[in-house]
């Protein structure tokens, strides 16, 4: 697989920071690849294909001996711009743009009162909720102790006052 990396980029002009960057990935992962230290995944392998429609699948996984398709298909699922078009727009209507809830659109969210909360099951996979969640009377007074930021891939940060 190496080899057709290197291959690729030398037909299609690029650097590998270059193909990492169309690729939406870490530079580092490419740096790996052709290293030889890993081997890539299945998402990297559709990535380039997505993004390189003129490609041979047959090329890049069962050493064809053509590297670009004779024909280019008609993409199944649009093209990235049209898929990151539809992204935003579901973004701008499920987060802060859906006004069914009493928020406005200009961002101002609805304000309401503390009391019990609990999510649903669906949410946090199964497990069960406290539905008792001590509040404050008076918020004004409280401070915030610390903040926590959970991310997709499993990472988190922290934030105190001090950070803040």
């Amino acid at each position: 697989m190496r080899e057709k990396l290197l291959e690729l980029l030398n037909r299609e002009g690029l650097r590998p920071s270059q193909l990492a960057e169309i690729l939406e990935i870490n530079p580092a992962g490419i740096s790996h690849i052709l290293a030889g230290r890993n081997k890539p995944s299945f998402e990297l392998l559709q990535k380039i294909l997505r993004r390189f429609p003129k490609i041979n699948p047959d090329w890049l996984l069962l050493d064809s001996d053509q590297i670009y398709r004779s024909e280019i298909p008609n993409p199944v699922s649009g093209s990235p711009t049209d898929k990151t078009q539809a992204e935003k727009n579901n973004l701008d209507n499920t987060l802060f743009g859906n006004t069914s809830n009493g928020g406005s659109k200009s961002g101002t969210p609805k304000i309401t009162s503390p009391g019990n909360t609990a999510l649903p099951e669906s949410a946090n996979g199964g497990h069960p909720v406290a539905s008792n969640i001590p509040t404050t009377g008076n918020l004004s007074k409280a401070g915030i102790k610390r903040i926590v930021i959970f991310y997709e891939d499993q990472t988190f940060e922290t934030y105190t006052p001090a950070n803040l």
